[in-house]
């Protein structure tokens, strides 16, 4: 909406910068096609200028406009940065390995204590697998959530998008 701000031909080169930008945002998050996730993130530098280089012309000499214009800009660019560094962060090795290390260890005290006792405590033990297995699960999954079964939905970037044309 504040593109609408700045006069042609810049408010057109930036609406499509923005139009296009925000339709590869929905493919990247929509994890449909893994195989464009590089080609679309190669792409993203080049769809900043496009964006910062109309609304710089358009609010040369007009610092007000400026005001309005620049800093929404700037923020796309920042968000960018720092959803792609959130995607790439994962747990350590060491922390991973402690995770499955620790899981293995309760497991094999869990069969000592059985053995020790000399029966079994199915309902017990299963529970206690159940639940350790489902904590795993969800650790891992959520570290990984572009291709986990727990997904963080683009409904609002596609209903912005939707909004755009």
């Amino acid at each position: 909406m504040r593109a609408d701000a700045i006069a042609e031909p810049q408010r057109g080169e930036l609406k499509a910068a923005l139009r296009e930008y925000t339709a590869d945002r929905v493919q990247l998050l929509s994890g449909e096609r893994r195989d464009q996730i590089e080609p679309l993130l190669a792409k993203v530098s080049v769809l900043h200028q496009r964006m910062w280089r109309p609304a710089i012309k358009a609010t040369q000499d007009n610092a007000p406009l400026m005001a309005v214009v620049l800093p929404p800009i700037n923020e796309v660019i920042d968000l960018h940065s720092m959803h792609l560094a959130l995607a790439r962060r994962h747990l350590p090795l060491p922390l991973m390995a402690a995770l499955l290390g620790t899981a293995a260890i309760g497991i094999g005290m869990l069969g000592f204590g059985n053995g020790r006792a000399g029966r079994r405590f199915s309902l017990l033990d299963s529970v206690y697998g159940a639940v350790l297995a489902v904590a795993l699960w969800m650790t891992i999954d959520l570290d990984y959530p572009g291709i986990g079964s727990i997904g963080v939905s683009n409904r609002s970037v596609v209903e912005t998008l939707a909004a755009m044309n």
